[in-house]
């Protein structure tokens, strides 16, 4: 079993169960005949994941160049990142292949290396935004969107939204991003990432199979709650409790943590072990 470690460093003294979250509004975002609900995990990677490649979850299996002119490859991983070249031998793919175009990724590949940049920026949006384990899913997933869309260096110069989220006022946040050079660069990304900032929640129905049927629980992750899980292309699927002390939050997954386990589970076994720290 391969183990891969990403992330910053653990917590001290071991994880500690999250604060709960304030309850959203029940009525109200959605426009008629329409039920608001939160988002659940594999949704929110589903919704980075779409912006990030045209195959969402699929990803792009072969190099390109994105619009910024660096090689990337999978999920929107750039392979001028410093530590591509590591990243790359973790998942079992020779850099110098991948990135001359001679060697395509699996899906499995793909999987893991989004995982993992899924787990950085979480980080990042913990250091970003103080209460982050306090906002709804959906505004959880904003962030982290626009983290990958602009690194957390380009997201801090949000200041005003940032200091919206940190208190709680999400029409000013939404209002900051949609008044800002970014919301007219970016174009649809950005217009439904204000949306949804300014939502909270979701309003249509979920993504037909990003939500997977459950495989076998593993021993490895015994706090697994559904639906905690991710369902891939091509049968691969991932699994992680809600945070690092086994209990898990029920129905409404999050992407907080301390410290988890993300399961990769393909072709009927659990292949791959992720250790997340953010």
């Amino acid at each position: 079993m391969l183990v891969v470690v990403g992330g910053g460093p653990a917590t001290a003294g071991g994880p500690q169960p999250p604060p709960s979250r304030p309850t959203e509004p029940s009525t109200g975002p959605c426009p008629l005949g329409k039920t608001p609900r939160d988002m659940e995990i594999g949704e929110f990677k589903d919704f980075v994941a779409k912006h990030e490649s045209p195959h969402g979850l699929a990803g792009d299996p072969h190099v390109y160049v994105d619009t910024k002119g660096h090689p990337t490859v999978g999920i929107g991983f750039n392979l001028d990142r410093a530590d591509a070249r590591a990243r790359l031998a973790a998942v079992g793919a020779n850099y110098d292949d991948v990135r001359a175009g001679r060697v395509n990724l699996t899906q499995v590949q793909i999987t893991v290396l989004f995982e993992q940049t899924m787990a950085e920026a979480t980080t990042d949006a913990y250091a970003l935004v103080a209460n982050f384990d306090l906002l709804s899913t959906a505004r959880q997933a904003v962030l982290i969107d626009m983290i990958f869309n602009l690194g957390r260096t380009g997201v801090a110069q949000f200041q005003n939204m940032l200091v919206a989220l940190n208190r709680g006022d999400y029409e000013t946040a939404a209002s900051e991003m949609e008044n800002s050079a970014w919301k007219q660069q970016t174009g649809t990304r950005a217009t439904q990432d204000v949306t949804l900032m300014r939502r909270g929640l979701m309003c249509d129905p979920l993504p037909p199979g990003v939500i997977p049927v459950i495989p076998p629980v593993s021993s490895d992750i015994p706090g697994y709650v559904y639906p905690g899980g991710t369902g891939y292309p091509g049968g691969v699927i991932t699994f992680q409790p809600s945070n690092g002390d086994g209990t898990g939050d029920g129905g409404n997954d999050t992407m907080r943590c301390n410290f988890k386990k993300i399961e990769v589970f393909y072709n009927d076994h659990w292949i791959t072990v992720l250790d997340i720290y953010c």
